[in-house]
């Protein structure tokens, strides 16, 4: 309820993983008391645990890499639940995160779960996190048609379209001459 009612926007996973490490963390405290109540000793018992903890890391070596990569997109914030990303050859919609992995459903409605060390090695692109974007086209015309007739169409629809913003301003360019076409680049922005 304290993190629902802060001031401070946390993303989910930080949110999530603040309240299981708390949960975690009274629970412990609440069997290590109620030990030493009934007698039992805590320092062989702590030491067993240590010893336990290093034999399961090393067989945990891929869950912890998962684990450190997911501490590492929860402090850096590259992403969180509800952008669209491309990473780790994946591209989607971000549907859940874990401290070990990222919950990635695709356009075409496939579910993906992405180890988050494979993520946090890769080039993460985050396509909604600013509130513009620039939409890159190429037109082709005949080398026989009107070079400047069609800039003035193209200039034309993009100043009439709805969704193409005035700021930045548009640019549309003649950008190559093909082998079968002459091409013009064409970079209108809207919102995301």
């Amino acid at each position: 309820k304290g993190l629902a009612s802060s001031r401070i926007h946390l993303s989910q996973l930080l949110t999530r993983m603040i309240i299981s490490v708390t949960r975690g963390i009274i629970i412990a405290v609440g069997v290590l008391i109620a030990l030493s109540q009934l007698g039992i000793s805590l320092g062989p018992l702590l030491a067993g645990l240590g010893i336990a903890g290093f034999v399961l890391g090393f067989a945990l070596q891929d869950s912890l890499s998962n684990f450190a990569s997911g501490m590492m997109i929860l402090v850096y914030r590259p992403y969180d639940v509800g952008d669209v990303i491309e990473a780790a050859g994946v591209n989607g919609k971000v549907k859940e995160m874990s401290l070990v992995s990222t919950t990635v459903l695709t356009v075409d409605n496939q579910k993906l779960v992405v180890p988050n060390n494979k993520i946090w090695g890769d080039v993460i692109r985050n396509k909604t996190a600013e509130t513009t974007r620039r939409v890159d086209m190429v037109f082709g015309i005949s080398y026989a048609d009107d070079i400047n007739r069609a800039e003035e169409v193209l200039k034309d629809i993009i100043a009439n379209h709805e969704l193409v913003l005035d700021e930045p301003e548009p640019m549309i360019r003649l950008n190559e001459l093909g082998d079968s076409s002459v091409n013009f680049i064409v970079r209108p922005w809207a919102n995301t």
